[in-house]
């Protein structure tokens, strides 16, 4: 592992290379021969000549503490235009080490190489809903919101000079989902490390209890996933061409809502 920046209360962070895989927890992730743990590290290792960077917090204590992952903006993995700014994908910390100020100390270090790339700072997405992380690390940060999008995403800047150009979201969310037409599509890629089992769990499920065979589409390039139907790209789920699910789901949770679409659809036939 490369060190990176000096040692801050007992607490150095480092940049992870294409060696430590099995090193460190991804979104919770531990285990390096699973698919899961290899499907994200992959993603990974495959972006870095693009830019992309994954900072850790190591402590002497208790090791790895959590982590955050960025790239410059015009390779952003998300729905956005954010070119000249570092990008956020996002940052992850294990509950037991929250309100120690590690969060604050991984945003700085993205905002540090932000600067020292010659940026016009940094953004990142967050929501008020589950899956992606909150307005509240930034916002004390210096981010200030710049743009929403439903059902409850917002997208935050961290602008170095006023006068620089300000980041957006894509838009034309309709008009791009009407693209994928009838049926069942599932979208996914490997900067989700969950997407492995939602994949397999709604493409069985979907078969077995609905007769449907669903479309798979992978994103395998950030120019794909910044034309995605809704800001967070990386995962989701269309039926008949409508977003039903704006990140990584459960089978669980794709029965029901499956159930509530066929009962719709049922409805309209009568």
């Amino acid at each position: 592992m490369e060190i990176s920046g000096k040692p801050q209360a007992k607490v150095r962070v480092i940049e992870m290379t294409p060696k430590d895989a099995g090193k460190v927890s991804l979104c919770g992730h531990k285990n390096p021969s699973s698919e899961t743990y290899q499907h994200k590290f992959q993603w990974i290792t495959k972006r870095m000549p693009e830019g992309l960077k994954v900072k850790m917090l190591s402590t002497p204590d208790e090791g790895l503490a959590g982590y955050i992952e960025y790239v410059p903006g015009e390779r952003a993995w998300r729905a956005v235009n954010a070119e000249n700014y570092m990008f956020i994908h996002c940052i992850y910390m294990e509950k037991r080490y929250k309100d120690r100020g590690y969060g604050t100390l991984l945003v700085k270090e993205c905002m540090k190489d932000a600067r020292k790339a010659g940026m016009n700072g940094a953004a990142v997405v967050t929501r008020e809903g589950t899956w992606m992380a909150g307005q509240e690390l930034f916002l004390k940060n210096g981010f200030e919101e710049v743009e929403k999008a439903l059902p409850d995403f917002s997208l935050l800047v961290k602008k170095f000079k006023k006068s620089a150009p300000t980041p957006s979201f894509k838009g034309q969310w309709e008009k791009k989902r009407k693209k994928f037409g009838k049926g069942l599509t599932i979208i996914t890629s490997g900067q989700c490390p969950h997407n492995v089992t939602m994949v397999n769990d709604i493409a069985a499920i979907a078969k077995d209890k609905y007769g449907i065979e669903p479309r798979i589409v992978e994103y395998r390039s950030y120019r794909q996933a910044q034309n995605a139907p809704w800001p967070y790209a990386v995962a989701g789920l269309l039926y008949n061409g409508k977003l039903v699910a704006d990140h990584t789901i459960s089978g669980g949770r794709f029965r029901l809502i499956m159930e509530k679409e066929l009962g719709i659809a049922a409805k309209k036939r009568s």
